[in-house]
């Protein structure tokens, strides 16, 4: 129980220092994390904390920092979708469109939260990719992690989902 009060104390010792003070208002750092072939992303730290601590999940990291809607550099929201019986664990499906928001609903998935929302400002793409055989779509901001999933990882690269800082 000690080393699970540690690993919990030191994952939220780094979400808390990828966002600073100064920024909580307007930004909202995307925390990833990984269990089984599926990725689960959050912007609560709580919900990262309780997938960590006591959900199986693995914390990989920032994957990028969406904004608030109240944001001048706000554009679209940031949706996240959940399907219990879609892939081991269910599976969460997230997207910057509001149509396929609303179309995938009729494969199961029902809406959870607006994560943030992508900036205007192109300073990070938000990539997505999927893996069919785990059933899981794949998000990050960073290029070459998105090559590697999609040349070795089993990953088929989807499309842009907006920007992030």
């Amino acid at each position: 129980m000690e080393r699970k009060t540690k690993k919990v104390a030191l994952l939220l010792s780094a979400l808390l220092a990828t966002t600073s003070l100064s920024t909580l208002a307007a930004d909202k750092t995307l925390y990833r994390a990984y269990k089984h072939g599926n990725h689960f992303y959050t912007t609560n730290v709580t919900e990262m904390l309780n997938a960590v601590g006591s959900g199986g999940f693995t914390y990989e990291g920032p994957a990028v920092t969406l904004v608030s809607y109240d944001d001048n550099d706000a554009n679209k929201a940031f949706y996240r979708m959940h399907n219990p019986n879609a892939g081991p664990g269910g599976n969460h499906f997230y997207t910057s469109d509001i149509n396929e928001a609303l179309n995938i609903k009729s494969l199961g998935y029902e809406y959870e939260s607006t994560e943030g929302y992508t900036t205007h400002s192109q300073a990070k793409t938000i990539y997505r990719g999927f893996n069919s055989e785990l059933v899981n779509h794949f998000y990050t901001a960073d290029v070459v992690e998105m090559l590697n999933a999609t040349s070795s990882g089993g990953y088929v690269y989807e499309k842009e989902e907006g920007y992030g800082k």
